[in-house]
């Protein structure tokens, strides 16, 4: 086997960083160490011995790759690639490893000058019949800076019989899009370690359990040299709160030794320690004792000694055994099968997430029957669990690959360019899954190269007409960019478009997410053109805390209910920055808050907003007859009303909380992350949505009495009597106070207030309350949130007010707004209890705003009181007042 075959099979997470990066972990045991000086270049050749280099296309020979001699680097020698086009990869000689340890791998590197290359290193684990079975791969690097340490691990491997280890120093273009034909990379200092190694898991392998499931985890440990350590459990909730510890000893027993056999990979031979294969093993079980739905995390750590010996973290998350609404718009993309899981696991994963639609590739090898029919009882499988499965036709297959000319980025609009050559391959495929699947997409989510492509209709055309002698009920869609135009004709030949922000090139690489804001300008701004699929991005994990992607991923998840998007989905759940998912199967933070929205509001309709009474942003959903309102403010607050008799609080971790009673109101705290309230009573829910006044303001007219008309509707499920009662300001003289009604089912009532505003009602925004008594099958008491506008809207007023503690003056600053072009002049009069009124002028005020300041003598004793600022138009009737509050 040749080092061109070292290529990555896995890319797994380690979990335990407590030493820092520019520390080496206490416990580690050095197996190999490279920093390039004379003492590894014994013949000088300027090449690092028994090291090896890959070869073959895009690792073109002409690019040097020698030691350096360089100050800068440890021991004043470091290995330097100099670019000229392609890529360059060298690997170390392989050493000698055994799977009851876990390894750490370091290095430093430094990069000049690259602007499409990334430098970086991997480490890959073979068996004894030296093949490859896992390999990790270290952050990546552009531009570093200068030196930087860079870390892989601890890992600990997940397959046994491992034999060797090899180390991998890359410089490759970023997507294969472009290569540097200039630039400079330097490693140095390459160390490799192996550490005790500790595995945590439940006894089951899962890690997504329902509420009435026993969970059980062991931490097993291998390759310590101490016989009897302490293990110490915890478990962590999702605020990172400690809630349950066991403390216990490990029975440890004596690791069989290897044979002294030496190994050897590519013809050469393996270096190993004297001591490399000494070691105990023992395992622990515990049983976390978890009482409610959430997110956790379950800590082991090993103390010898010495101290600190290992850490192990894993995550679980625990749910509700809820049924799963027949339809709903929210899924995730699998571009990748059920990697990381198996067949079983991933339908078990994907049937208790609530996810209603799957993207899945389905094109495997021609011969590959055990595939088809994992794939054929997947499908089956999830129709029967109301998971609309979309089947994706990607890139071909390995076996026939070279037929379509291109290997790096086999863009399906070139695959797909010649019938001739996919038709024979993708038509079995139809006709085994068409009957269970009807929606099927041409390319991957980040494929977008069916955009601007020459003549697309008539192409897209031909491709339907080819699929559809195989699958007769296809529904027909490809991959689509927000930002390009709707590709439109009289009859469309697809069915739907899987939109994204990706670039042209679909690269992920600074991938800015979309805001809800945008999503939903895009979807409303496509809609009625056809069936669209869009994508979520959440925030990367990298740059914003749980709470922030916690809540970003909510308000995009319900713009995409609102605005009517027909599908939603996560287009890499597994995915370390950007999914729900940990890369190994594992949950992450934002799995439950999606599962806990997508379970509330798929399948609903979309009711309004209620106002409330301390204006939290709120939306109302309805299904079947049950209403959910999702919920936030961003402040810290408190809304009291009545919404139903059994009503909890669902937090985005799936926690259930009942909340408190003031009399038959309920108290409901909120937050800047938003909640759910469900069990709310949808008769009083649209009752609130549908009141509304007519118009919504009166004049700036003050002794004058206005009408404004309030409109009823019974959303009861039976004829209701009831009285509505206006609860006004003080300086409002509101008739009749009181409405009685009586209205069939449906029934609708409009009756008229008449309200008269004293000389010292405020004007602006003017929050009323309506308090309704209604009677049916039973007694209901709830009240109704309302602004009524005072005055035409144009002008706006705030004000603030401070004691001088040197002078004693009161200091009131107003600041006025003109939101019109109208020019207004205006006597602006301050008046306060006890003293003469203070005047102030604003001539022809335009578009803007304006600021006024009153300095009033023995401020003191106007606090805690309210202050009238009446704002009088010189040579016009209108007058705008506003209250002053003097905080004492």
């Amino acid at each position: 086997m040749s080092p061109l075959f070292l290529l990555p099979l896995f890319i797994l997470a380690a979990d335990w960083k407590d030493a820092p990066i520019e520390q080496r972990h206490p416990e580690a045991i050095e197996l190999f160490q490279c920093d390039f000086g004379e003492t590894v270049d014994l013949n000088y050749d300027l090449w690092p011995d028994q090291w090896t280099r890959r070869t073959g296309p895009g690792y073109p020979r002409y690019i040097d790759v020698e030691i350096n001699e360089d100050e800068t680097a440890g021991n004043g020698r470091s290995l330097l690639v100099d670019l000229d086009g392609g890529a360059a990869t060298i690997y170390s000689p392989p050493i000698a490893v055994r799977d009851i340890f876990s390894y750490v791998l370091e290095g430093r590197l430094k990069t000049e000058g690259l602007h499409y290359d990334k430098a970086y290193i991997s480490l890959t684990f073979f068996n004894d019949k030296q093949q490859p079975v896992e390999t990790y791969y270290s952050e990546k690097f552009r531009e570093s800076g200068g030196w930087v340490k860079i870390r892989i691990g601890p890992i600990a491997p997940q397959n046994t019989g491992l034999d060797l280890a090899v180390i991998g120093l890359h410089v490759v273009p970023e997507a294969g899009v472009d290569e540097d034909l200039t630039g400079k990379v330097w490693f140095d200092d390459i160390w490799f370690a192996r550490l005790p190694k500790m595995t945590l898991a439940t006894l089951d392998g899962g890690s997504v359990y329902l509420d009435d499931q026993d969970i059980e985890v062991t931490c097993n440990v291998s390759g310590i040299l101490e016989q009897n350590p302490t293990v110490i459990f915890e478990l962590v909730d999702v605020g990172r709160q400690s809630l349950a510890r066991q403390e216990s000893r490990l029975d440890g027993k004596v690791v069989a030794r290897k044979t002294e056999k030496i190994s050897e990979l590519f013809g050469k031979r393996a270096y190993q320690d004297e001591n490399w294969d000494v070691g105990y093993a023992g395992d622990i079980n515990w049983k976390p004792p978890i009482e409610e739905n959430g997110f956790y995390e379950i800590r082991a750590t090993m103390l010898g000694s010495s101290g600190l010996m290992h850490r192990r973290i894993m995550t679980l998350a625990v749910v509700s055994r809820d049924k799963v609404p027949e339809r709903g718009e929210f899924g995730w993309s699998l571009p990748n099968g059920e990697e990381p899981l198996d067949f079983q696991r991933m339908f078990d994963l994907l049937t208790t997430a609530g996810v209603n639609w799957v993207k899945f590739p389905v094109w495997y090898n021609d011969n590959d029957t055990d595939r088809a029919n994992n794939l054929a009882r997947f499908a089956e499988r999830l129709h029967k669990h109301n998971i609309s499965m979309v089947a994706v036709i990607d890139k071909p297959p390995a076996d026939i690959r070279n037929l379509f000319g291109e290997q790096e980025t086999m863009l399906v609009a070139n695959v797909f360019a010649e019938p001739l050559l996919w038709r024979p391959y993708v038509e079995p495929i139809l006709t085994r899954l068409s009957l269970t699947v009807h929606y099927w997409q041409l390319g991957a989510d980040d494929d977008v190269s069916f955009v601007g492509y020459t003549n697309l209709l008539e192409k897209l055309q031909q491709i339907r007409q080819e699929l559809r002698t195989s699958g007769q009920d296809i529904m027909l869609g490809i991959p689509w960019r927000w930002m390009a135009q709707t590709p439109e004709g009289q009859k469309p030949p697809y069915d739907f478009l899987a939109y994204s922000i990706l670039p042209p090139t679909g690269a992920l690489d600074g991938l800015i997410p979309m805001t809800k804001d945008e999503l939903g300008a895009y979807l409303d701004k496509s809609k009625g053109k056809t069936t669209r699929f869009a994508t979520i991005y959440p925030l990367p994990r990298s740059r914003y805390t749980t709470e922030e992607r916690a809540r970003d991923l909510v308000e995009k998840m319900l713009a995409a209910k609102i605005h009517e998007a027909d599908a939603a989905f996560i287009p890499k759940p597994f995915d370390q920055e950007y999914g729900l998912m940990n890369e190994d199967g594992s949950p992450a933070e934002l799995l439950l808050p999606w599962r806990t929205t997508a379970r509330l509001i798929s399948g609903t309709k979309y009711q309004g907003s209620i106002q409330l009474p301390n204006r939290s942003r709120n939306y109302v959903f309805s299904r079947e007859g049950r209403t959910v309102m999702v919920v936030w403010n961003s402040r810290e607050t408190e809304e009291t009303l009545y919404l139903g008799d059994d009503v909890k609080i669902v937090d985005l971790w799936g926690r259930e909380l009942i909340p408190k009673q003031d009399g038959k109101k309920q108290v409901v705290p909120v937050g800047p992350i938003p909640q759910f309230l469900i069990g709310l009573n949808d008769s009083v829910a649209t009752m609130r949505l549908a009141f509304q006044f007519d118009p919504a303001q009166l004049e700036s007219d003050f002794g004058r009495t206005q009408r404004i008309d309030a409109t009823i509707k019974n959303t009861f499920p039976a004829a209701i009597s009831g009285t509505a009662r206006l609860v006004a300001p003080d300086v409002w003289n509101v008739n009749p106070g009181i409405l009685r009604f009586k209205l069939t089912r449906g029934g609708e009532l409009k009756s008229p207030y008449k309200i008269l505003l004293r000389a010292d009602a405020d004007s602006g925004m003017q929050p009323v309350r309506i308090d309704f008594n209604i009677t049916t099958d039973q007694e209901y008491e709830f009240s109704v949130y309302r602004e009524i506008q005072v005055g035409s809207g144009m002008m706006q007023v705030e004000s603030s007010s401070v004691l001088d503690k040197e002078t004693g003056d009161l200091i009131v600053e107003a600041t006025i707004y003109n939101l019109s072009e109208e020019l207004m002049s205006f006597d602006c009069l301050l008046y306060a209890s006890g003293r003469r009124q203070m005047r102030q002028r604003i001539m022809n005020f335009g578009l803007g705003r304006t600021t006024i300041v009153y300095r009033i003598p023995d401020g003191k004793q106007l606090q805690g009181s309210t202050l009238l600022l009446r704002l009088r138009e010189i040579g016009g009737t209108r007058v705008f007042n506003h209250r002053v509050e003097v905080k004492d």
